[in-house]
């Protein structure tokens, strides 16, 4: 009966130590039902299009997500945001016209600023089934709004594409090694797909860091 007792006297304050997990979405307007989503799993989570110098991105149970609309790829507050993130332990999570400078970081070309836009359209996709797309079809569609597209051949060694448009646009790639991932927006849009994809992630932050590979 005792030991009973000090069993649950000990689980009771193993979970009154435990930290929540703590997610930082840096957007401009776009990430609203991501943070929402974020929320729902049991993040606290600090949104704006603000970076606060105050919140702490080292734990590696804690997530970073910038997630901002087309246009913003030359935006030099995106690329502070980027660099302040990147070598930091949190998973890091680029959604939408934020692929592009994260991807750079990581060594990707940079290219020079473009005013055209890829119109919204329903894209064949093919994934990897692994990472953020494990549990989805090697093959599915996908609506991908109009955005600034990043290829998937401009990506360096350090990713690994994990799904793309047969037309070579990403849709999603994971660093080799660190817990940075990027997503096309069409993905968090996805009523379908954008489940799956937060589920793989929070368990890749509970069971590898937040890694893919």
């Amino acid at each position: 009966m005792a030991r009973t007792e000090r069993n649950q006297a000990r689980n009771k304050h193993s979970r009154v130590q435990a930290r929540p997990r703590k997610a930082t979405v840096v957007h401009d307007g776009s990430a609203f039902q991501l943070a929402a989503d974020l929320r729902s799993y049991g993040f606290e989570v600090a949104e704006g299009p603000l970076l606060s110098s105050s919140v702490a991105h080292d734990d590696p149970g804690n997530l970073a997500v910038i997630a901002t609309r087309p246009g913003a790829t030359r935006d030099q507050r995106l690329r502070e945001w980027t660099h302040q993130l990147c070598w930091k332990g949190a998973t890091l999570l680029a959604v939408g016209a934020a692929v592009g400078p994260v991807a750079e970081f990581f060594g990707a070309p940079r290219t020079a600023p473009s005013d055209q836009r890829v119109s919204g359209r329903l894209a064949s996709v093919g994934s990897v089934s692994q990472g953020l797309f494990s549990g989805l079809p090697a093959e599915f569609r996908l609506a991908l709004p109009a955005g600034d597209p990043f290829p998937t051949s401009e990506l360096s060694t350090e990713f690994g594409a994990t799904a793309w448009s047969h037309d070579g646009e990403l849709i999603g790639a994971s660093h080799v090694f660190r817990p940075v991932h990027l997503l096309h927006a069409g993905v968090m849009e996805s009523g379908e797909v954008r489940p799956t994809v937060l589920k793989n992630l929070l368990r890749l932050i509970r069971d590898t860091g937040g890694r893919a590979f």
